[in-house]
């Protein structure tokens, strides 16, 4: 059955194509090339979607191949993991300093090839095609999902969740930012950082929001630069006593990334929700920055949900 995704394999060794296309194939099409020069070639004829490529290769090397990729305008987004038999300190810096999006030590495929699926499956969710974003938020955006998904890899469903908020709110520079989980009826505040919200301010009041019932019934992000005024948004005595107008909601959905990829990065109508995140500020959201906001949230949400559901 022909797969969504195409992943592009650059090695000179024969038994790493072997144990790749084993590992990969029930996921994604496989192409596989013995260098770097064949790598560009293919890259010049079909559309890959994640690029594995060796560190070690005669003629040019994987970092040179890296390093010339992302001066490619035409191939720079495409993600590209470091692969090594000799991993050093140096090499992986050197790797993700030239914006490989991760590097990894190859006898993990021996030792833990579910990690090595989980590893590419994040970067691939966290690699949102957002059209048309200006150059401030394309960087914001790439340095959002480097920041998180290097710190992701060894952290729990807490820990990487305070890591991506806390830096999801200073990219955005918010005043206040929640996170909220969902498990059917009972909702629980995980997390706020900046302005606080009032003392008496739980579950219950947030469950009487109407915005928040309308969240649930709909299941889709909303943006709201009116709170004072336009009866949509949460808290909207606090809003107007700390001054912020801005509101952006965005629901989190019980989907790991496998299940993501597999329905086209698209998100099934039925899935429950699991987790609801507030950011508000002083300063109006763009209609970009609301939508870079939601799309990676909800996209990037799909690693939380594993981690959570992991609990």
């Amino acid at each position: 059955m022909e797969k969504d995704y195409t992943l592009l394999v650059i090695d000179d060794e024969a038994p790493m194509h072997l144990m790749l296309n084993n590992l990969l194939r029930d996921e994604y099409n496989v192409v596989n090339a013995k260098t770097a020069q064949q790598g560009i070639d293919i890259l010049s004829e079909k559309p890959i979607h994640f690029i594995l490529s060796d560190i070690h290769m005669p003629g040019m090397s994987g970092l040179e191949f890296l390093e010339s990729l992302t001066a490619d305008a035409e191939h720079r987004n495409i993600p590209i993991l470091i692969m090594t038999s000799l991993p050093t300190v140096d090499k992986e810096q050197k790797a993700l300093g030239l914006g490989a999006a991760d590097f990894i030590d190859k006898a993990l495929f021996n030792t833990d090839k579910d990690e090595l699926l989980n590893r590419i499956r994040m970067k691939m969710v966290a690699n949102v095609d957002i059209p048309d974003l200006p150059e401030e938020l394309v960087y914001d955006k790439k340095e959002i999902t480097k920041s998180i998904l290097f710190e992701i890899s060894s952290g729990d469903f807490v820990t990487t969740t305070q890591k991506l908020t806390k830096i999801l709110g200073q990219k955005l520079n918010t005043d206040h930012l929640s996170f909220w989980t969902i498990n059917n009826e009972n909702v629980q505040m995980l997390l706020a950082n900046g302005i606080q919200l009032p003392r008496r301010y739980g579950p219950k009041e947030l469950k009487e929001e109407a915005t928040f019932k309308l969240l649930l019934e709909q299941k889709r992000p909303y943006l709201v630069n009116n709170v004072f005024t336009s009866q949509k948004g949460i808290l909207p005595e606090m809003s107007r006593d700390e001054g912020l107008p801005a509101e952006i909601g965005i629901p989190l959905f019980a989907l790991t990334e496998k299940e993501l990829i597999e329905n086209k990065m698209k998100i099934p109508p039925k899935t429950p929700l699991f987790g609801y995140v507030v950011l508000k500020r002083k300063k109006v959201f763009t209609s970009k920055e609301y939508k870079l906001t939601s799309m990676l949230l909800m996209q990037m949400g799909t690693i939380l949900w594993r981690l959570y559901h992991d609990l």
